[in-house]
């Protein structure tokens, strides 16, 4: 927002020099970005805040201002001119939809003549970076940047069935704007409208099938409130920005639209001559009422700290524009319709200390009560899985829930968009079985054209970056959400791993390991212990983005909650990565979930020693370690306290089809110590036990 000090002027006097009052607006939150020449020629560009909207007006900064120095700016609006022939004469307007214009007024010139607006008027429009094309515009520029309020001017000629509507449009359209850009619209995007179809997008800006020419002699003054909301949306979507989109979506005064009508009346009529209709049309069928809140002089100490006296509080809120009432322990006060972002109790007291100076409270500490927070189980568990990873050397990745269609088919069976499985391993979708992907209407660009199902392709996307910048070692995880559509769109919170390189740096003294599928399955048993969770199980499965022989289906409690394995080459193809890369993906909110379930109890470490016997099974090379130890914990034997793979092995001493796996077995009592004998016992029959459950015999 430009204004100039010239200008300013015009509605106050101003005590502060140039640079004094750049401070003083600065400090009081409208930063001034810029500030070009002296005296009272000098410009200030500012950065308003969104919920700033009365300050982009010099009405508005006048406020402002003269709060500053301690004094009530109060508006004088002008007399409406005078005119001759009733406006019902010419044409008639409707509001069809209240909501998005709570408010609708109209006026009629008749006898106007097109030509350049004065040179003062050229001047000042000048220097706030307003271009001048001719007095109607420029009339209409000025007072929007004058009082806040945007204007428009339709050519009467061009209103065909003599009317105007307020309206949607039953479906949607292509509508030729002022800049001569056709846009798509909407069904939900508001329109001014004459007897035929669209003249205008409220709000935002003027059609070119009803713009004021230069033989333009009868034109019809717009000056209305919209729904701040259906502005900012149609903007947004349309990627058009106006000036007059950017104050009504902040939202301007609706009691203020009538004084923005007068006064661009009076302006055209004394620049660009012609005579007003003798009365005008303002559909108005609810009026804003100011709001009112209270305020407790003790809400005020309390969060600044201060204790102000009630006097200074009620002169800086009345030098704002608030009407106050004294009440028991505060004031009741009455916030105007042109500030609508004070809407809260914390609202006032930020204008108090803003006027108050923020220099002018003292740096004060906040008392803290000694007690310990205590995380809700879901924020635990989080925190409990993101300082596992950490732990284990893994980086944390915060990724956008965006992504590329063809970087997810590998790793989804769901509906595929036309176009995106050219060169792309993938199953046909069964779409009556599988969710559907969602895609965006409005995507940031074509690498982020629907949201993510799954999180590998956003951490591959980060791996592969690393990996292009020649960082070889490589761990990332991410704790985020994906989504999908089934009946109704769907999300998940999910655990996503991705890791290639070496376990840990080149050392002295210590060989490289590099990351392998063990890596991540020992992160995840880690993860387990820590969530007191019972340990996963892993069952092989093939999945089309994994070598078949380094894959995995993880469950949990016997249900399956995610995959682990190495990916298939092809598919790193789409990222340029030329090297093994490991990854895992796992429901995380089963885990959460059964973590809570479960309560801790500690034993006393025994005081008994124990003893170690070393076992190597021949067995089955589909028998995984896992099914070896649940057969040992099956014979529920209570001296078995701990048993540990320690050695695979296949060979010519091994029958093919078979492996040997070498387990070593802690026994021990809580209460006594053991004998050999007592142990050998207990262990000849777990043989027994396992060759009769598993089919293992012992290897000679």
């Amino acid at each position: 927002m430009k204004f100039s000090l010239d200008w300013l002027k015009e509605f106050i006097p101003v005590r502060y020099s140039v640079r004094e009052l750049a401070e003083r607006l600065t400090m009081s939150g409208l930063e001034v970005e810029h500030l070009e020449g002296e005296g009272d020629g000098a410009v200030f560009t500012l950065g308003i805040t969104p919920n700033r909207g009365d300050c982009l007006s010099v009405l508005g900064l006048a406020r402002e201002v003269s709060a500053f120095q301690g004094r009530r700016f109060v508006f004088k609006p002008k007399t409406p001119p005078k005119g001759e022939k009733p406006i019902k004469d010419f044409l008639s307007i409707k509001v069809a939809d209240a909501k998005g214009s709570p408010r609708y007024m109209a006026r009629l010139l008749t006898g106007i003549k097109i030509a350049p607006s004065p040179e003062w008027m050229q001047k000042k429009l000048k220097a706030v970076g307003v271009r001048p094309i001719n007095n109607v515009v420029d009339c209409t520029n000025y007072v929007m940047w004058e009082l806040g309020q945007p204007l428009h001017a339709f050519d009467y000629r061009f209103l065909r069935g003599k009317q105007i509507v307020v309206r949607t449009e039953p479906k949607p359209f292509k509508f030729k704007t002022l800049d001569g850009i056709e846009r798509a619209c909407l069904p939900t995007d508001l329109f001014i409208c004459d007897g035929e179809g669209s003249v205008a997008l409220a709000g935002v800006m003027g059609g070119a099938n009803s713009e004021v020419r230069e033989d333009t002699e009868t034109i019809l003054l717009e000056s209305a409130y919209f729904d701040p909301k259906r502005i900012h949306a149609t903007s947004k979507r349309l990627q058009l920005k106006s000036e007059s989109s950017r104050r009504f979506e902040r939202g301007v005064d609706p009691n203020h639209v009538a004084n923005a009508l007068h006064r661009v009346t009076e302006l055209i009529v004394e620049t660009a001559g012609g005579v007003p209709s003798k009365d005008w049309i303002d559909i108005y069928p609810k009026k804003a009422i100011p709001a009112k809140m209270a305020l407790p002089f003790s809400e005020v100490e309390r969060i600044l700290g201060l204790a102000l006296k009630p006097v200074l509080i009620r002169n800086i809120l009345n030098a704002l524009g608030f009407d106050s009432k004294a009440t028991k322990g505060g004031l009741l006060i009455t916030v105007p319709t042109f500030r609508p972002d004070v809407a809260r109790t914390i609202d006032l007291v930020e204008e108090v200390a803003r006027l108050h100076h923020y220099d002018n409270i003292p740096t004060t500490l906040p008392k803290i009560k000694m007690n310990l927070p205590i995380l809700p189980e879901k924020r635990s568990a989080k925190k409990t899985t993101i300082d596992c990873w950490i732990g284990l050397g893994y980086t944390e990745c915060c990724h956008l829930s965006f992504t590329s269609p063809k970087k997810i088919v590998p790793f989804t069976r769901s509906r595929v968009p036309a176009g995106c499985m050219e060169g792309i391993p993938h199953e046909e979708p069964d779409t009556s079985r599988d969710p559907l992907w969602i895609t965006l209407n409005n995507p940031l660009s074509e690498e982020h054209l629907c949201m993510r199902p799954t999180l590998i392709p956003s951490l591959l996307d980060s791996l592969a970056f690393n990996w292009n910048r020649q960082r070889k070692d490589i761990k990332l995880f991410e704790l985020g959400k994906v989504f999908y559509q089934e009946k109704a769109v769907s999300e998940k919170m999910k655990l996503g791993i991705v890791a290639c390189g070496n376990e840990w740096p080149l050392q002295w003294g210590l060989p490289p390991k590099p990351v392998d599928l063990f890596s991540l399955k020992g992160g995840l048993n880690r993860l387990a212990e820590l969530l007191h969770l019972k340990s996963f199980d892993f069952v092989k499965e093939q999945f089309d983005f994994l070598i078949p022989t380094a894959s995995c289906k993880i469950k949990l409690e016997g249900k399956p909650i995610g995959w682990l394995g190495l990916m298939d080459p092809s598919i790193l193809k789409i990222w340029e990565i030329d090297t093994a890369v490991y990854a895992l993906e796992i429901e995380w909110e089963v885990l959460a979930n059964a973590s809570k379930e479960v309560s801790i109890r500690y034993n006393p470490v025994s005081k008994y020693p124990f003893i170690e016997r070393d076992i190597a099974l021949v067995v089955d090379n589909s028998l995984t370690c896992q099914k070896v130890e649940e057969a040992v914990a099956n014979l529920q034997n209570r001296l078995i306290k701990k048993v540990q793979l320690f050695d695979v092995f296949r060979g010519k001493t091994v029958p093919q089809g078979k492996k040997s796996l070498a387990f070593n077995i802690l026994y021990a009592s809580p209460d006594r110590t053991l004998t050999s004998e007592e142990v050998n016992e207990v262990h000849q029959s777990l043989i027994t036990h396992l060759e009769k459950t598993i089919g293992a015999t012992l290897r000679q």
